[in-house]
């Protein structure tokens, strides 16, 4: 294939990425220079086409992200479509500076150079998820922090080790053979940050094999980290998703592979609503059907509402928020944007007087997980008592 026949084809290839991402590539405009910036170095195709359409964009921000990525890009043919973009805003009057001394280049994207770096895994089904912040030693691989990280208890382990990155590389693919999920690039000062919140909370309730926290730290940093914005909010702006049917459409998030086995394992759930979901399935009352539902539907409301409250609330909505970061990284845009607007709703700590499907259907879940968990119990009590001959 010849050289513009390639590079064509790769264009075509990653504009239609973009269209699939919701991003509109027949009539750019500049709103969306934020969102085009975040989808930078997911591949070569989608890099062409975030340039190209940067170039149609009358607007001096495209001008300064084109020469931030042209600092930080290797690839030729990247670099020529950069040049290709910029010209073509020179002919809209933007004004486009060339010749910049390396020393004047602004700094390069996270993900592509840095001598610190750090990825997540997904939430899983209790609560927690994987970290690693990577540290490049000069001709001596890297210096890796593993953290596994929990809504509720914090930090539960923390460790460093010494490792060559196709080693790294190497556990990502065993844990995405393993288990189906994906390590995404996270900023460092994001996981460094969540981390040291980890810890604090882990001390408070006398979490054991942290000794070495503050020394393992000490590879990226000492002293306590300044609060760090979440990047989703960066990458998907500030804009609030909560329109149209999204309380509703929210119930899709369950269907996705990495929500499959989440339960909501908190003592309230089997203490609190347990019996009071027990007692109005076995209600002496006369009730019709649709009372009796309503009745159930009642406590799995107000078991949302806990959900959502207090320090219940702050860990949920990260949870949440750690999802569309996930579902953003892994190209599943709409998924993103509704963990994030169900985000924004845990965070008013109040669902509202309509479900949010997504909660109900989760507190559904749980309530089933925990109802079949004693039905188990109670047989294998009932048989343990069975006299055998």
């Amino acid at each position: 294939m010849a050289k513009q026949d390639r590079h064509d084809a790769q264009l075509k290839k990653g504009l239609a990425t973009l269209a699939e991402l919701g991003f509109a590539t027949d009539r750019p405009v500049a709103e969306t220079v934020v969102q085009l910036k975040a989808v930078i170095g997911k591949s070569i195709e989608s890099d062409l086409a975030t340039i190209f359409l940067l170039g149609k964009i009358a607007d001096g921000t495209c001008a300064e992200l084109l020469r931030e990525i042209d600092g930080a890009a290797t690839d030729k043919e990247i670099k020529k479509e950069i040049k290709r973009a910029l010209f073509k805003l020179s002919q809209k009057g933007i004004a486009v500076a060339v010749g910049d001394s390396p020393e004047k280049k602004p700094a390069p994207l996270f993900e592509r150079h840095t001598d610190v770096e750090a990825y997540m895994s997904p939430v899983d089904g209790g609560g927690g998820r994987l970290i690693w912040i990577a540290r490049t030693q000069v001709k001596r691989g890297l210096q890796v922090i593993q953290a596994m990280l929990h809504d509720r208890e914090g930090l539960l382990r923390y460790a460093g080790l010494e490792m060559k990155r196709k080693e790294l590389r190497a556990m990502a693919d065993d844990i995405k053979a393993q288990h189906g999920v994906t390590m995404i690039a996270i900023p460092w000062q994001f996981a460094d940050y969540i981390i040291y919140q980890g810890y604090e909370r882990a001390k408070a309730r006398g979490q054991s094999g942290l000794t070495d926290f503050h020394e393992i730290r000490s590879l990226i940093g000492n002293g306590k980290p300044k609060p760090v914005t979440h990047p989703i909010y960066d990458k998907l702006g500030a804009e609030d998703f909560r329109d149209g049917a999204w309380r509703e459409q929210s119930r899709k998030l369950l269907e996705e592979p990495e929500l499959r086995y989440w339960i909501v394992m908190d003592e309230w759930v089997r203490s609190e609503y347990l019996p009071r979901l027990e007692a109005a399935r076995s209600s002496q009352l006369v009730l019709n059907p649709a009372q009796k539902e309503e009745r159930l539907a009642g406590v799995v409301r107000d078991a949302v509402k806990t959900l959502c409250s207090g320090d219940n609330g702050s860990s949920f909505k990260q949870r949440m928020e750690d999802m569309a970061l996930y579902f953003f990284a892994t190209e599943r845009l709409e998924l993103a944007k509704l963990s994030l607007a169900v985000a924004r709703q845990v965070g008013e700590g109040d669902p509202g007087p309509l479900d949010v499907s997504f909660l109900a259907g989760l507190m559904q879940k749980s309530f089933a997980f925990f109802i079949s968990q004693q039905k188990a119990q109670a047989e294998e009590a009932s048989s343990s008592l069975i006299i055998k001959p």
